[in-house]
């Protein structure tokens, strides 16, 4: 399909790049519930299935990384060259339809399988829709169009916990529930049906948006839109791309490690029903991740605005003392408000350092090449986070202390550490960082005007 231009491509977006962003925001928002369910419902698929908390966690993470970084990179390369709308609709479709599958395992095998599902379709999602929103909104306000994406990570992981939890609290009352034409199923099988179907609904959405022109091309210099361009482009500077992608790894990792396990923690620490704990901690956790997206995108713009030194860079130097300050108040809390107080803390630093994670990365990289870059960035954090920080807690909780309740420990022990590298890591190269994003600055070339 021919893209088309945009009226008013320049520095002041219209009406309609804002209803592509409420669209991606929809669909982002599902791909997260979708992700994020499985964390809510731990206890349950444990019980029905006899798992450790290492099996349940490779359910979490492992099941949905493996494939989600296969097919991450060259989902990547199609989104530089290709219709990045027909690619989202039918992506949309393959994790909500694997999703509800889940619904239909017998095994363990079999629920890994439909995780494994969910990642495929969801590889294609962050490179078009960052790569779109990119191309809609000018440098000067794509701070604030990618952190209101990036509430998608919030809401959608918060409304995991409050549907899941209102629909476990409808189900819970009975051991099988009654779905049509479907019998009887255990209530979490029957909340990955309930979840994951209405997903076809926004794969057809998607065809109510618009292909746009790709606008911020760079000088014949930068190389084209290949494999080999691309590493050409990241050899001009490969300590601050290896630093960005770095911080952007690690902070996906403590923040995806934490959101797996911290409903589960309150089901063990204070004694809450998992449909209790959802109700409990996801609008917290939604509310407050969606307060630091939006200060992520006001404070990134305006550092950009004000060219202040280190740019986008500088907001994980405020994300990681939160986040260790947000996962001590939640793990040495004695009562359930004050470490709920933590969840907000967490949930709002987290939401900070997330949301500068995509503009930080484009500000340094052509437009032909922001798929992969994009990619580059969600395949790391699907080895890192997804696919091994839930993994790590629970392995540390099952060797070190062989004990459920446990938990918080043994998030602080594997998150700590993490917390204070990446700190020292952008302290130490945000100098850097900003040398090559003036460069690039200097090497755009505008986009003719429609």
């Amino acid at each position: 399909m021919k893209a088309e231009a945009l009226p008013g491509q320049n520095d002041r977006a219209g009406l309609y790049p804002w209803y592509v962003l409420g669209v991606l925001l929809l669909v982002g928002m599902a791909s997260y519930l979708d992700r994020y369910i499985v964390a809510l419902l731990i206890e349950p698929i444990k019980t029905d299935l006899a798992l450790s908390d290492t099996k349940v966690s490779l359910l979490q993470g492992t099941a949905f990384a493996i494939f989600f970084v296969a097919f991450g990179l060259p989902c990547g390369a199609l989104v530089d060259r290709t219709n990045r709308r027909t690619m989202l609709a039918l992506g949309i479709a393959i994790w909500s339809v694997m999703t509800a599958a889940g619904g239909f395992a017998q095994t363990y095998w079999e629920l890994f399988a439909s995780r494994a599902g969910v990642g495929i379709g969801e590889a294609c999602l962050a490179p078009a829709a960052f790569s779109l929103i990119a191309d809609y909104f000018p440098p000067s306000r794509r701070g604030r169009a990618m952190s209101i994406y990036n509430m998608a990570n919030y809401l959608g992981g918060g409304a995991s916990l409050l549907i899941g939890g209102l629909v476990l609290g409808l189900l819970e009352h009975s051991s099988a529930n009654l779905l049509p034409m479907l019998g009887e199923l255990p209530s979490w099988k029957a909340t990955f049906i309930i979840v994951g179907a209405p997903g076809l609904l926004l794969a057809a959405l998607m065809f109510t948006i618009r292909e746009p022109r790709r606008r911020e091309g760079v000088s014949a210099a930068a190389g084209t839109g290949s494999a080999e361009g691309f590493v050409r482009h990241m050899r001009h500077a490969p300590g601050v791309y290896g630093a960005v992608h770095f911080v952007s790894a690690m902070t996906a990792f403590v923040g995806f490690g934490v959101a797996s396990w911290v409903a589960t923690y309150f089901v063990r620490t204070f004694g809450l029903k998992p449909s209790e704990a959802g109700l409990l901690v996801g609008p917290v956790s939604a509310m407050s991740g969606v307060i630091g997206c939006i200060l992520s995108g006001m404070t990134s713009d305006w550092l950009v605005r004000r060219g202040v030194r280190g740019g986008r860079f500088l907001l994980p130097l405020i994300w990681w003392p939160a986040a260790l300050i947000g996962l001590s108040v939640i793990v040495l809390s004695s009562s359930q408000s004050l470490a709920l107080t933590g969840v907000g803390i967490f949930m709002t630093g987290s939401g900070f350092g997330l949301a500068s994670v995509m503009p930080t990365i484009h500000d340094i990289t052509p437009n032909q090449f922001r798929g992969r870059a994009t990619s580059l960035h969600f395949v790391l954090a699907g080895v890192l986070a997804f696919g091994s920080a839930a993994t790590f807690i629970a392995f540390v909780n099952d060797l070190l202390f062989d004990d459920p309740a446990a938990l918080g420990h043994s998030m602080l022990i594997v998150m700590t550490p993490i917390m204070l590298l990446g700190f020292v890591v952008c302290a130490a190269m945000r100098s850097r960082y900003d040398a090559v994003r003036r460069h690039y600055a200097q090497m755009r070339t505008p986009t003719p005007a429609s």
